[in-house]
């Protein structure tokens, strides 16, 4: 980093970051906020976990709020975080994959930085641009320990993995699905080196996941009294299946659990379902009219319970079991109408609740007083709505990425023997794709896909482009040029 190529590149870079955090916080003085940010931000002031969401991203708040209550700071500390991050894999990138062509190297750089959702996340009081900012560390980490040519060395990056990789999961519970990656990047990089070590450090973070779940069910049951990992789970399985309940002739009298025929005979008297037909939505989850959040307030009336308890009580033993079962008995129908459309949505991501239009409403004023000591006459507010005006861009941008992304990968699969390139440098562009296959799927089958949910992974599929350009199709031109230069010769 100390060569003057390198050096003047990272003086640009971070005159970029700059100049770019100077337009955001001029347009939009103030983050957005959907409700989640309220609950982020309510969990941090009881500092106790909330059921819905893990602490993480509220323990993050609390940290930052120890330094200042000031909620610029907080902005602030993400947009720096994520520019770090984002520095550490652009050079990362650069070092094993050296540059065969400027153009191309600035190219990758330019869409590295210059992204406007990841940087438009960074202004919002939600974990997506702490959660985005791990993900590149944890997955910059994993490159190194392929790359590095001492097992000690591979062993510290391992633990330093693992731990990125309880943060992760800390921060929002996606960052299980990076689970099974990282025991494959731990293999690939100790096997032959040390079996036992290996091995140690493919069940370790089995055994930490394993124990952090154990301890959330925990928590969660003296809080609420219900035994659940998470809040969402039940009600996130049910709102998925609730998509195919219009197709279906739905008889209540299949289910064996009488809390679950309960349930299934109060849909069957709802009108409201035909209202999705569209696309995949979350709003079964949200919407008072709908099944879910009808039965929730039904129940609690009728047993008399509070909200918190209710929601998870439904979920674990109601929910979860229903959507579960209309799954497993409708499998194609679940694809059809939901698995499908979901899929097109994460290649063409139209949704989104906090990226269309600025937000302001998702945390109270007596938070906003309270955690960020806002007086009586500060307000939320931003000067542009380029964002809304412009939104119907970044969509086809992401189509466009996605496209290059499974380009690459078919001619990686077509010209993969006359690409020269070092065995490390092949398992890590394996590794890149194999990656974006599994937060896919996962993205699918999850929930209702939102453009945000695709920041945690936008620089790997920039980089997984980048490394196909310029190692087969600059590597392949260069070498048939060497090849008919000693011809000639």
């Amino acid at each position: 980093m100390l060569r003057k190529e390198n050096l003047y590149q990272l003086i640009l870079f971070f005159v970029l970051y700059g100049i770019l955090y100077g337009l955001m916080i001029y347009l939009y003085p103030y983050p957005a906020s959907i409700s989640d940010s309220g609950a982020y931000i309510n969990a941090a002031v009881k500092d106790r976990i909330d059921t819905f969401r893990p602490f993480g991203y509220s323990r993050f708040l609390i940290i930052i709020h120890g330094l200042s209550s000031s909620i610029h700071l907080l902005v602030f500390i993400q947009y720096f975080l994520c520019t770090i991050s984002t520095m550490f894999f652009v050079f990362t990138i650069k070092f094993f994959f050296l540059p065969r062509n400027t153009i191309l190297y600035y190219l990758f750089a330019l869409f590295a930085i210059f992204s406007p959702l990841v940087i438009y996340l960074t202004n919002s009081v939600l974990s997506d641009s702490l959660f985005t900012t791990l993900t590149i560390l944890w997955f910059t980490s994993a490159i190194w320990m392929l790359y590095c040519s001492k097992t000690l060395n591979r062993l510290v990056l391992s633990i330093i993995n693992i731990i990125l990789l309880l943060l992760l999961i800390n921060v929002r519970y996606t960052g299980l699905v990076f689970l099974p990656v990282t025991m494959l990047f731990v293999y690939l990089s100790l096997f032959r080196r040390n079996i036992l070590i290996c091995i140690a450090l493919m069940i370790t973070p089995i055994l930490l996941v394993f124990n952090y779940y154990k301890e959330q069910k925990v928590k969660i049951n003296k809080l609420v009294h219900v035994n659940t990992f998470s809040g969402f789970s039940g009600w996130q399985l049910a709102n998925n299946a609730l998509h195919i309940v219009p197709y279906i002739k739905l008889d209540p009298s299949e289910f064996k659990d009488e809390e679950v025929k309960r349930f299934a005979e109060f849909i069957v008297q709802q009108d409201t379902l035909l209202v999705l037909k569209v696309k995949p939505s979350a709003k079964f989850m949200w919407n008072n009219e709908m099944p879910l959040k009808k039965y929730h307030f039904y129940e609690m009336q009728r047993r008399n319970r509070i909200y918190l308890y209710m929601w998870n009580y439904l979920g674990e033993n109601v929910y979860s079991k229903f959507g579960s079962y209309v799954i497993r008995k409708h499998p194609l129908l679940f694809i059809r109408y939901y698995l499908l459309p979901n899929c097109r949505l994460i290649l063409y991501p139209t949704q989104d609740q906090i990226i269309k239009s600025f937000k302001t409403d998702g945390i109270p004023d007596d938070l906003l007083k309270k955690w960020f000591e806002f007086d009586e006459t500060e307000k939320v507010y931003s000067r542009s709505k380029i964002f809304e005006k412009l939104f119907f861009i970044i969509p086809v941008s992401r189509l466009i990425i996605w496209i290059m992304v499974i380009a690459a990968i078919l001619i990686y699969l077509i010209k993969r023997k006359q690409i020269k390139w070092q065995s490390w440098q092949e398992t890590l562009f394996r590794m890149s794709w194999i990656f974006l296959a599994i937060y896919y799927a996962f993205s699918a089958y999850a929930g209702p896909f939102e453009l945000r949910y695709i920041a945690p992974v936008h620089l790997i599929q920039v980089s997984t482009i980048y490394i196909l350009i310029n190692n087969s199709i600059l590597g392949i031109r260069k070498s048939g040029n060497n090849n008919e230069g000693m011809e000639k010769g």
